[in-house]
């Protein structure tokens, strides 16, 4: 049985490995790739999916994400070459095990989520007050704008709420 250490150096160590994550995330779209291969990008890949199909070991696949954030930093600082065609592969890697299997998002993300939420919300502004103007073309119209940029809207007794289609 393991025990979970929620010390307050844990944490901090636990913040910095994120934030050392999501830099090389940021660090690995702008690479510029180089004529040979110096890491084996695609044994890395394999050893992240082995981690995940090993009853989702994600202490492992953690530790090749880091061993990834070493490669990334590595081409960065021009002391390792990989080719456009293991770039591609790192970066799908990363995307997929970061922020699919992993689910964390980017703080920009995060801040965009707010953006739309207060955009949303003054579209559903707009839209009852062409409501109450009995302007239900209008109405209607913001509705389905809205739809069609994915958002869908639901009227309740207590007011409109939306989600993402």
């Amino acid at each position: 049985a393991s025990t979970l250490d929620f010390s307050n150096e844990a944490l901090q160590a636990a913040e910095r490995g994120l934030e050392r994550l999501m830099a090389a995330v940021d660090t690995l779209e702008k690479l510029k790739p180089g004529t040979n291969d110096e890491a084996d990008i695609p044994a890395l890949e394999q050893r992240c999916y082995d981690a995940m199909n090993d009853d989702l070991n994600t202490p492992v696949m953690i530790a090749e994400l880091f061993e990834a954030v070493r490669i990334i930093n590595s081409v960065n600082d021009s002391k390792l070459s990989v080719s456009e065609g293991s770039l591609e592969r790192l970066r799908e890697l990363m995307r997929t095990m970061v922020f699919d299997v992993l689910g964390l998002v980017r703080e920009q993300d995060a801040g965009d989520d707010q953006v739309l939420d207060a955009l949303v919300k003054e579209f559903i502004q707009l839209r009852a007050e062409a409501k109450a103007r009995r302007d239900f073309a209008a109405s209607d119209a913001i509705r389905d704008k809205l739809a069609a940029a994915g958002i869908l809207l639901k009227d309740t007794k207590e007011g409109t709420t939306w989600q993402r289609a």
